[in-house]
């Protein structure tokens, strides 16, 4: 298939740095630009072979303009089409339409499609008529269209919206939402941005997306945007006064959209996308009419802010990993446009506000009592403002219900204790937790306010051993329903499958409890292995927890195919064990330190608890529960214990050195690939068997895991080898963060489908079964 390079026309770095030196960008140089960066992302494809697709994609056109009414218009077309007043992606594209939106925000995609239309429509209706026809249908509440697949609709229409059991309420707003914003009002963008500066993930970012970025630098693109936007406006409506301006600086801006009069005299319009969509379309509209090469430039200049804006907004097709998505999450871009909740709730709900039946959002719970009520008395009041428009009745019983799940942050161990591990995490979240269940039983409006909880963020940060006091803590304090980010992230699928056992285990997830992402069981393993190659860097505290792991797992089920490698693999814990803890221990004494690790070491270490009752931590339950667990006999004979002291040197900073020290192996120096495929396996049926739901979160795992598209999404795998009759726990599916990653539960829903049929994987009927299934595990797995 012929590759449309028009892809790359807003990620253009060099001709932004033109514009803001003031220097001419032709159309050459536009070309030449083109081709380099699609050169860069394909340096191992020869250059002539590039070039045909080069060739191709300028294939008549040989203008600034050309590249707008013919370029990006063939490009909308190789994605979308309208049905009667709506614009929808071809069910054939809407996988790689998801890619797409990472290049290229869809409200302009939209323009060039309707823009045609426009053309076509304009003697008949006038501007008003048309927006309210075409474009406020379009761009309402959602920019994103949806492929028109004729059987998920039916099913949506049938079930009355959908279930989305994983939704992080921040960033979640859309980049085309956040653009009026930020337009309207640049300043708290560049105090946001500048508060976030002193990160390094946020300076990491800003500098691998652009070399021209820091906080005042982007403040001025956005000012000079507002400008651009203002000429435009005079381009459209008063070009003759375009002649007596010479510069940026003889154009004044406003907060105020230039277009909206043409709209509506509101001062308060809810609907800014589709006035920018409006706008649009008459830019494209008259050069295609009357072709203007230097207006071309001001809408060129215009869209690559757009497109930075973008790329800082929208985690980007080669920002693989957790870390990279950590940085849109960092760099405080949102702050100011997600205070209220009420444009966030009708964007996921679409623009025909029938994409949701169930959401469960996600919020992180605040440090003092004053601040939790307003959060959540914010959230609801969002919440009931977009069902309350929803329908005009009441009473009925088809509207879309909420439930929020407290998630609480993995955060980075400071080292600031020489004694004990991610204690000022311990001590935060414990705080949070008995601060929010406080909350919850002083206000009975807010009495079933909080369905579940939740731990979130990078798994590299801290892991779930962290977060197993809260979660006894929480489900003592009457909570029921818990989930987990786990096995999202790792450096070898061993610790991304120990991340998803140390969760159930050690944070005592039951029965209908969840498993956020579960990547690691689901991921082909020879495709990973391609990825990462020969060779692995890992701690080896990493490493010898792994080997743990794997021993409990072989000593505690029946995988006779890994019976054969103890030996290897005892004689590897024997050597990393004296090199991390400086004696050699038995495989059973490190196994029972490792699985002491769900104890409360704030607890155990204490001879006095003063300090942790002056803190508000204090917990009998927890002083005891190793003891009731069998790890020790008794606190006060604790230290006699090799168990103990084993535990007690893991969290010993004297020890933190050895058990970070980085290490090289190969991936599958222990376990062969068929081997950790029947690791996966197990671990899937020990889930099952306890009935752990898995939360598939397509967008999501695709950017974050080791995927390079959809083709290779882990779900899948988990549909065929439940074909082969292998046991794989029930799944849900979640769009995670919906304006990070750019989609929506209606979108998630159909790229799954249109995975599970691509390249008759499965028939269209199999396909669906699937979505039913998920669809059912859904209602009955729900958070309530």
């Amino acid at each position: 298939m012929a590759i449309n390079l028009l892809k790359y026309l807003l990620i253009d770095d060099e001709s932004l740095n033109c514009y803001k030196h003031k220097k001419n960008v032709s159309f050459e140089d536009l070309k030449r630009r083109i081709f380099l960066l699609y050169r860069a992302e394909n340096s191992t494809v020869p250059d002539h072979i590039l070039r045909l697709h080069h060739n191709n994609t300028f294939d008549g056109i040989t203008s600034m303009s050309d590249i707008f009414v013919k370029g990006i218009f063939g490009l909308s077309g190789d994605y979308l089409e309208i049905n009667i007043n709506r614009i929808n992606v071809k069910q054939q594209e809407q996988n790689s339409w998801q890619e797409l939106l990472t290049f290229i925000p869809p409200l302009f995609l939209q323009a060039t499609f309707l823009q045609d239309l426009y053309r076509k429509k304009s003697s008949d209706i006038d501007d008003k008529k048309f927006f309210e026809l075409y474009i406020l249908p379009n761009s309402k509440y959602t920019s994103i269209p949806s492929s028109k697949i004729a059987n998920l609709d039916f099913f949506v229409n049938q079930n009355n919206g959908l279930h989305d059991l994983h939704m992080h309420l921040n960033g979640s707003l859309e980049t085309d939402h956040v653009w009026q914003d930020f337009l309207k009002n640049p300043i708290p963008i560049y105090r946001e941005l500048k508060k976030s500066f002193n990160k390094s993930k946020v300076k990491e970012q800003l500098e691998q997306e652009s070399s021209l970025l820091e906080p005042i630098t982007f403040i001025r693109f956005l000012q000079e945007a507002r400008k651009i936007r203002k000429l435009l406006y005079l381009y459209i409506f008063h070009e003759d006064q375009l002649s007596n301006i010479k510069g940026f600086f003889d154009v004044g801006s406003t907060y105020r959209h230039p277009f909206l009069d043409r709209i509506s005299d509101k001062a308060d319009y809810p609907h800014l996308m589709s006035v920018e969509l409006y706008m649009f379309v008459l830019v494209l509209d008259k050069l295609n009419r009357s072709p203007h090469d230097e207006i071309a430039k001001l809408l060129h200049h215009y869209l690559l802010i757009l497109g930075l804006t973008n790329r800082l907004l929208v985690q980007q097709t080669h920002q693989n990993g957790f870390e990279q998505f950590q940085k849109n999450t960092l760099n405080g871009l949102r702050e100011s446009s997600e205070k209220s909740f009420k444009r966030r709730f009708f964007q996921m709900h679409g623009n025909d506000l029938n994409f949701l039946r169930f959401l469960e959002g996600r919020f992180s719970p605040k440090n003092n009592q004053r601040e939790q009520k307003i959060q959540l008395d914010t959230i609801f009041e969002g919440w009931q403002y977009m069902v309350k428009n929803s329908s005009g009745k009441e009473e009925d019983n088809n509207l879309p219900e909420l439930r929020l799940i407290a998630h609480f942050i993995k955060q980075k161990d400071k080292n600031t204790s020489e004694y004990i591990r991610h204690k000022a995490l311990r001590l935060e979240i414990i705080k949070k937790g008995k601060n929010l269940t406080s909350v919850l039983s002083k206000f009975s409006t807010l009495e079933n306010a909080v369905s579940g909880i939740d731990a979130a963020s990078s798994e590299f940060d801290s892991p779930p051993e962290v977060f197993a006091p809260l979660y006894r803590l929480m489900r003592r304090k009457g909570f029921k329903h818990f989930t987990y980010h786990a096995g999202e992230d790792f450096y070898h699928i061993i610790d991304g499958l120990r991340a998803i056992y140390e969760t159930i285990e050690f944070c005592n997830l039951q029965k209908t409890d969840r498993i956020g992402h579960a990547t690691a069981a689901g991921i082909n393993v020879e495709k990973w292995s391609q990825i990462i190659g020969d060779e692995i860097l890992i701690s080896q505290g990493c490493h010898l927890d792994n080997m743990i792991f794997i021993y409990h797992l072989i000593a505690n089920s029946k995988l006779k195919n890994l019976i054969k490698i103890i030996p290897t693999l005892v004689n590897e814990i024997n050597n990393l064990s004296y090199l991390i803890y400086n004696e050699y221990c038995t495989p059973a004494i490190l196994e029972q330190a490792w699985l002491m690790r769900a104890s409360c070491p704030l607890h155990i270490f204490s001879s006095h608890h003063g300090n942790l009752k002056i803190q508000g931590v204090f917990d009998d339950f927890e002083l005891n529960w190793p003891v009731e667990k069998r790890f020790i006999e008794s606190l006060e004979n604790k230290d006699s214990s090799k168990i103990y002291n084993l535990y007690k040197k893991y969290h010993s900073k004297d020890y933190r050195k050895n058990y970070d020290k980085i290490i090289s192996i190969s991936p599958f120096s222990i376990l062969s690939a068929k081997k950790l495929k029947s690791l996966q396996l197990e671990l899937l049926k020990y889930m099952a068997d306890k009935e752990i739901v898995i939360e598939s979160l397509p967008t999501s795992n695709i950017r974050i895991g080791f995927h390079k598209n959809f083709s290779t999404y882990h779900l899948k795998n988990w549909v065929k080898w439940s074909m082969e009759g292998h046991i794989i726990p029930p799944i849900v599916l979640g769009s995670d963060d919906t304006g990070i990653f750019a989609t929506n539960i209606y979108n998630e829903y159909a790229n799954t489908y249109c995975t599970l049929i691509d390249e008759e994987f499965l028939s269209i009927d199999e396909g669906m079964d699937v979505i039913k299934k998920i669809n059912y595990n859904s209602i009955l797995y729900r958070f309530t």
